[in-house]
C-alpha cells in the first residue's frame, strides 16, 4: 500500500501519462530531460556538433542524416530509437541515471505528438488566473479555489473503487488553536492574555480581522519577519572568514526590522538594499540599506591575494543574488555554462559586473569598520527619533524655501549653491542669524534643530555601506573561474537571456539591475518572494525547493496559485502586509491539522489540513523567555551574547581574533529576543546550531527541520532554559498563592496553576492526559527535592536573576521542573 502510495503521489507530481493523453512539455518532459540527458546533452554540449536537447533548434537540427527528434517524420526521431534501443540507448547503460519505464513512455508519447518545445515554467511571465471551482472569487477565497482544484488528485479511495465523498478541505481549527498559530506566523510569539481573551469571548464575526490586524501593527512583526530575510542574505556579525572578527553592520539588522514595521513597498526594500546610494540625494535609511551589498564573509588573512578575493567577493554576491531574488543557482556557471539551466558561462560574468564596481577594499584589514562607512542609529528609539528629526528638517527647509521665493534674496549663484547644498547644510545656512532672515524665528529654529541633531548623532555607531569606484572596474570572464584567467574583453554588465529583457532606459549599474528585478515583466522575482513568503505561513513552500526555481528544482503543486500570488503582490504595489492577511484569512490557513482518513497526502503537498511543523530555534528560545517574563521588548541594538558553553568561540578562533573569547553579557542584555543574538558566522549560539539555524556564511532560504535525541537534551538542560522555566515558576506561584482546599472554582491550586502554564504557552487549558502526566511529575520533583537540599539549591542557582526569597524553595524547585518539561513538550514547541 505503501509503494501505492508514493508512485501515485510522484505521478501527480510530474504528471506523467500514457501516449493516449496531451503531453505537457514543461511540467513533464522537461523535468526527465533536465535531470537524465542535460549533463551531456543541455547547455553546456561542447562539441560543435553535439547533440542538443535543450532546445527545439539544437533538437530538430540536421545531424548528418538524423535528427533527435523529426518532426516531419516523429517515428524516425533518433531520441525515439536511443531511449528504446537495447543495443546503444540512451543513457548509456554506464550513466548514474537511468530512465524509468514511465519516464520513457512520457518521451515516447511527447515526440510521436510532434516533441514540441515550450519555456520553463519559471522563466515564463506570471499570468492571472481564477480556479475552476471559484472562478468569482475574490480575495482569499481564491487561494481556497485553487487548493480545491487540486485536493480530488489526493482522493485516498482505492484503484478501482468509487470516491468515498466529495473532497473539501479540513473543518476549520478550533478558535484557541487558530489564534495561536497566526500570532506565531505573524510575530513568532502566542497572542498576550489580553488579546486570547478579548478574541475568544467575542462572538463578533470581526474578531478574527481584529486579532490579525493587531499582530500585523505590533512591532514584534518586524523582528519577527526580519529573521527569514537575515537567513537569506546570510547576515552575520562578524566577517566570517579567518579571523572572523567583528563587523560593524547591525545598523542594517534593524533597518531591516524598521522597513517590515513600515511596511515598505518590497520592490522598495529591494532597489533600496541593492542599490540605495545610486538614487538621487539618498537618505540616511536607504544608504544604510546597502550594507546588504556588503554582508558577504571577507577576510585579510596573511597571504591573501587581492585579485583573488575581489573575485571571491564578486562571486559570493552574485551568488546570493540569484538565490535570493532569481531562486536560481548560479554558481555552476562561475567556471562553466550550467549543465542544465540555461544560464551561459559568459552571462554569469556580466550578472557579477553587478557587483564588481564598489569601492570597498578586497580584504577588509581584518577591521571593525572597513569603509566605506557611515554613522548609523543604534537602535529603534533613535531610529525614530531620526524620523521626526528628518519630518521637522523637511518642514523648516520647506518654509525657508517659501520665504526665499517671496524675497527673492539670492542672487544667482547663491541660489544654485543653496539647490547644491544637502539638508544640513541649508540648516547650518539658515542657523546663522542675519544672513537670509534678518532676526526670523527661523534662524532659532535652525540653531535648536542643529542642536538635536548633533546630540543624536552622537549616539551613533558605523555600519557598513555600498559605494561605487567613479571609474568602472572591468570584469572578463575568467576561465574555470580562475581569477587569473580573465579572458576576453571587459563585459558589459548584463542578465540571463531567457529572462525577461534589460530595461532600455535602465543604467547598467546595481540600481537599473533593481530596476529589472522588479519590473513586471520579469517571470522569476516576484514569484521566488511570494513563495517563501507561503512558506513561512504554511511551512512548506507551493514550490519546495525555494532556492531552486531552475531545471533541476521541483514543480510548483499549485502553478496557478503561485503565479496569482505573484501578480497579486505586484499589484498590490508590493505589499507583504497584505499578502500575509489574504493568507492567514483564507480557509486553506485555518483548517485543523490533524490527519484525514480520506485524503493520501502524506507531505500535504496539497495543504489538505493546516500547517504543522517544529518551531524555529528563536522561536523556541522566545518562547521560554516571553512566558517567564523576562523579555526585555527594546527594539535594535548591538548583538546580545547569553549564556552558552565555555571554551567554543576559543576552540574555533585563531589566537588572533577579537572574538576569540566569548563573554556572556549581564543584567538585562541576557533577556532579549533571540533576533539580537550575536552571530559569529564561524561558531553561532549552540542552541541555534542545534535547532537547524545556518551558520549565515551562505545563503539559506529554507531550513532544515531535523529532530534528534541532543535537541531533547538540551530542550531540558541548557542554562537559560532552566532559568526562564524558574522564572515562570515563580510567576505561576506569585499569581497563584497557595491556599486551603480549592479554588472558587473548585479547581486545586495545583490544577489553576497548570492551567494558566498551558493557557500562556498553547492557548489553552492542560488536556486531561497532560494534567495527570504533569502533577504526577509534580508529585515526584516534590519528594525528590524535599529530601535533597543541594539538589534543591543547586536547580534554583542556575541562571543570572535573582530567586524569589518569599516561596517556597521545594515547592519552586518541583514547580521549575513541570515548566521545563512543558516547554520542551510537543504541544509548545510545535505550531499546529
Amino acid at each position: 500500500m505503501k509503494l501505492l502510495v508514493v508512485t501515485l503521489l510522484l505521478s501527480w507530481q510530474i504528471g506523467l501519462v500514457g501516449a493516449a493523453e496531451q503531453v505537457s512539455f514543461s511540467k513533464q518532459v522537461l523535468p526527465i530531460l533536465s535531470d537524465k540527458c542535460f549533463i551531456c546533452h543541455g547547455p553546456d554540449a561542447r562539441e560543435a556538433n553535439a547533440l542538443r536537447l535543450d532546445s527545439w533548434e539544437g533538437a530538430t537540427v540536421d545531424l548528418g542524416g538524423y535528427r533527435a527528434i523529426d518532426a516531419a517524420a516523429p517515428e524516425s526521431s533518433e531520441l525515439l530509437h536511443r531511449i528504446r534501443s537495447q543495443d546503444d540507448p540512451m543513457p548509456p547503460q554506464d550513466a548514474e541515471k537511468q530512465l524509468t519505464d514511465v519516464e520513457r513512455e512520457t518521451l515516447a508519447a511527447w515526440i510521436e505528438q510532434g516533441g514540441k518545445y515550450t519555456k520553463h515554467w519559471a522563466y515564463v511571465r506570471p499570468e492571472n488566473s481564477l480556479p475552476l471551482s471559484a472562478p468569482d472569487a475574490t480575495g482569499s477565497a481564491i487561494i481556497d479555489g485553487f487548493i480545491r482544484d487540486q485536493l480530488p488528485a489526493a482522493n485516498a479511495s482505492p484503484p478501482g473503487e468509487s470516491a468515498t465523498g466529495h473532497i473539501d478541505l479540513a473543518p476549520a481549527a478550533d478558535r484557541a488553536t487558530l489564534a495561536r498559530r497566526v500570532a506565531l506566523v505573524l510575530t513568532g510569539l502566542p497572542p498576550t492574555p489580553q488579546q486570547l481573551s478579548k478574541y475568544l469571548s467575542t462572538a463578533d464575526p470581526e474578531a478574527y480581522e481584529t486579532l490579525v490586524e493587531d499582530l500585523l501593527q505590533d512591532p514584534k512583526f518586524g523582528e519577527h519577519q526580519a529573521r527569514y530575510w537575515l537567513d537569506a542574505v546570510r547576515y552575520g556579525d562578524t566577517h566570517g572568514l579567518h579571523l572572523d572578527n567583528r563587523r560593524a553592520i547591525y545598523p542594517y539588522r534593524d533597518w531591516v526590522v524598521k522597513a517590515l514595521n513600515d511596511n515598505l513597498p518590497f520592490d522598495q526594500f529591494i532597489t533600496w538594499q541593492l542599490a540605495g546610494d545610486l538614487l538621487p540625494n539618498p537618505t540616511l535609511e536607504q544608504l544604510v540599506a546597502t550594507g546588504y551589498v556588503r554582508l558577504n564573509p571577507s577576510t585579510s588573512e596573511g597571504g591573501a591575494i587581492t585579485e583573488e578575493f575581489q573575485a571571491k567577493n564578486s562571486f559570493d554576491r552574485a551568488e546570493n543574488f540569484g538565490t535570493v531574488f532569481l531562486g536560481m543557482s548560479l554558481t555552476c556557471a562561475r567556471c562553466h555554462t550550467h549543465k542544465y539551466d540555461p544560464i551561459l558561462h559568459t552571462e554569469y560574468y556580466q550578472i557579477l559586473a553587478f557587483f564588481n564596481n564598489t569601492s570597498e577594499r578586497a580584504l577588509d584589514g581584518n577591521k571593525y569598520d572597513y569603509a566605506p562607512i557611515l554613522q548609523a542609529p543604534n537602535n529603534q528609539t533613535q531610529w525614530q527619533l531620526w524620523s521626526e528629526l528628518t519630518e521637522r528638517e523637511s518642514f523648516l527647509l520647506e518654509r525657508a524655501a517659501e520665504l526665499i521665493e517671496q524675497k527673492r534674496i539670492f542672487n544667482a549663484e547663491q541660489g544654485r549653491a543653496w539647490e547644491m547644498a544637502s539638508p544640513r547644510e541649508k540648516l547650518q545656512l539658515l542657523a546663522v542669524p542675519n544672513s537670509l532672515f534678518g532676526d526670523s524665528t527661523i534662524a532659532e529654529r535652525a540653531q535648536d534643530l542643529l542642536a538635536e541633531w548633533s546630540s543624536a548623532e552622537s549616539n551613533w555607531v558605523p555600519t557598513l555601506v555600498a559605494q561605487e569606484l567613479e571609474q568602472r572596474r572591468p570584469t572578463y570572464l575568467l576561465s574555470r573561474g580562475e581569477y587569473d584567467l580573465p579572458t576576453g574583453e571587459p563585459l558589459i554588465p548584463d542578465t540571463q537571456a531567457v529572462l525577461s529583457p534589460f530595461p532600455s532606459d535602465a543604467p547598467r549599474n546595481r540600481l537599473g539591475l533593481a530596476q529589472w528585478m522588479v519590473h513586471s515583466d520579469n517571470p522569476l522575482v516576484s514569484r521566488v518572494l511570494i513563495n517563501r513568503v507561503w512558506q513561512r505561513v504554511f511551512g512548506i513552500g507551493l514550490v519546495r525547493t525555494p532556492e531552486e526555481f531552475g531545471l533541476q528544482g521541483q514543480q510548483p503543486t499549485h502553478p496557478e496559485l503561485l503565479d496569482w500570488l505573484a501578480v497579486e503582490f505586484q499589484e498590490s504595489g508590493w505589499d507583504l502586509k497584505h499578502m500575509l492577511r489574504l493568507m492567514v484569512h483564507s480557509k486553506t490557513f485555518q483548517q485543523s491539522s490533524s490527519r484525514r482518513s480520506d485524503i493520501s497526502d502524506p507531505e500535504n503537498r496539497l495543504f489538505a489540513r493546516g500547517p504543522s511543523f517544529r518551531l524555529d530555534a528563536e522561536v523556541l528560545r522566545d518562547l521560554a523567555l516571553w512566558g517567564s517574563g523576562l523579555m526585555l521588548e527594546e527594539l535594535g541594538g548591538e548583538g546580545i551574547k547569553p549564556f552558552q558553553p565555555d571554551g567554543l568561540w576559543e576552540a574555533l578562533s585563531h589566537p588572533a581574533s577579537n572574538t576569540k573569547n566569548y563573554v556572556p553579557d549581564t543584567g538585562d542584555k541576557l533577556y532579549r529576543r533571540s533576533l539580537y543574538v550575536y552571530w559569529k558566522r564561524t561558531s553561532p549560539h549552540p542552541m541555534m546550531t542545534l535547532f537547524d539555524a545556518p551558520s549565515r556564511e551562505s545563503s539559506c532560504v529554507a531550513r532544515s527541520r531535523t529532530s534528534t535525541s541532543l535537541q531533547s537534551l538540551a530542550l531540558f538542560n541548557e542554562t537559560q532554559r532552566i532559568e526562564f522555566a524558574r522564572k515562570f515558576a515563580e510567576r505561576l506561584m506569585i499569581e497563584s498563592p497557595p491556599a486551603a482546599g480549592a479554588t472558587a472554582d473548585g479547581k486545586a491550586i495545583e490544577q489553576q496553576r497548570l492551567d494558566a502554564l498551558f493557557v500562556k504557552l498553547v492557548c489553552r487549558p492542560a488536556t486531561a492526559a497532560e494534567a495527570a502526566a504533569c502533577l504526577n511529575l509534580l508529585q515526584q520533583m516534590n519528594k525528590r527535592y524535599a529530601t535533597s537540599d543541594a539538589d534543591c539549591q543547586a536547580l534554583l542557582a542556575i541562571g543570572e536573576s535573582p530567586v524569589e526569597q518569599q516561596l517556597d524553595a521545594v515547592e519552586l524547585a518541583a514547580w521549575t521542573q513541570v515548566v521545563v518539561t512543558v516547554l520542551a513538550s510537543d504541544p509548545v514547541i510545535l505550531l499546529y
